[in-house]
């Protein structure tokens, strides 16, 4: 019984192909009639209807592409800029309707050809398609789409994310991600592209993940002559002067902890080492400050009598 269930179903299948491809035959077919009958008032010939059918139809085609391109774009755009998190499903989705209209296109074009038609439908009934998607499958092409699909549904990362890829220490921003990759715009305006299959699998270092506020390490060297204490101070005050520093302590903490965190984290064989803990609202933010750190705390140190410490060479005679 299960075995005439099973052949009743692929019958069905068969039916519902052959339907659909009949169906898709006779509407191809009424519409080039209607364009022959103009072209032979023309005094065309027969064939020059078809060609000028497929030709039209191909530009359709790429307009239809084209709107919903730019249609999905304009609303990536809107959402990115409200922080919705479903843009990444919105740019997945729309790879999906363009391969429909892509697939649509081509049967259309095909049904149109005289002869190619019944041996499409005869490759679709006979499920050589099938053999097609798995020997796709074999060359991980699959694979990456599958990958694709357990990132948009579990979301490690969603377009607009700042990532490190730790295998290859390639840090960016996630800008598109598709059926078949994900794409990262690195600081560099340069575009890494890496398979789904592959960053799936991959560790990722998110810093926007459940948390967006970013904390950067910031080092600086003084010599042992140099008063330590005051260092300390005067780096502390000017990452607070900084527009872009995040107090993230809490109330409680607001009572016995400052501001911003200084220690004394290593002592050189030529340098005290002074480290501040940067708070900054995301990653973007977080590199600004610490440029714009670099040049306040030099300008303050020198103006303070601090002396940074560097590899000094003692030649003797």
């Amino acid at each position: 019984m299960l075995f005439q269930a099973m052949k009743t179903a692929a019958g069905s299948g068969t039916i519902t192909t052959d339907s659909a491809m009949e169906a898709t035959n006779d509407a191809t077919n009424d519409v080039i009639r209607n364009v022959q009958s103009i072209t032979s008032m023309l005094h065309l010939p027969s064939w020059f209807g078809r060609l000028l059918f497929i030709v039209i139809t191909i530009l359709v085609m790429l307009c239809l592409v084209r709107i919903v391109n730019h249609a999905f774009r304009r609303t990536k755009d809107a959402m990115l800029a409200s922080g919705n998190t479903d843009v990444t499903l919105l740019s997945f989705a729309r790879y999906v309707v363009v391969v429909g209209i892509y697939f649509i296109g081509g049967v259309v074009v095909v049904s149109s050809i005289p002869g190619a038609s019944d041996s499409l439908t005869a490759l679709l009934a006979s499920g050589s398609i099938v053999a097609v998607v798995v020997g796709f499958a074999a060359q991980d092409t699959l694979g990456n789409v599958a990958g694709g699909v357990m990132i948009l549904f579990f979301k490690p990362f969603i377009i607009g994310d700042f990532v490190r890829y730790v295998d290859s220490n390639v840090s960016g921003v996630i800008e598109e991600i598709t059926l078949r990759h994900t794409a990262i715009r690195t600081p560099e305006n340069k575009r890494i592209i890496i398979p789904n299959g592959t960053i799936n699998s991959a560790v990722i270092e998110n810093a926007n993940y459940a948390d967006k506020r970013i904390c950067e390490l910031f080092n600086v060297g003084i010599t042992y002559e140099s008063d330590m204490e005051k260092a300390i101070r005067l780096l502390r005050d000017e990452v607070m002067r900084q527009p872009l520093h995040l107090d993230v302590r809490t109330p409680e903490e607001k009572l016995t902890q400052p501001e911003v965190k200084v220690e004394v984290v290593e002592l050189a064989d030529s340098a005290v080492i002074l480290r501040a803990w940067l708070w900054a609202a995301d990653q973007t933010d977080a590199t600004a400050l610490k440029f714009a750190l670099n040049r306040s705390v030099k300008n303050r140190f020198d103006a303070e009598n601090i002396e940074f410490a560097y590899p000094h060479i003692t030649i003797t005679k």
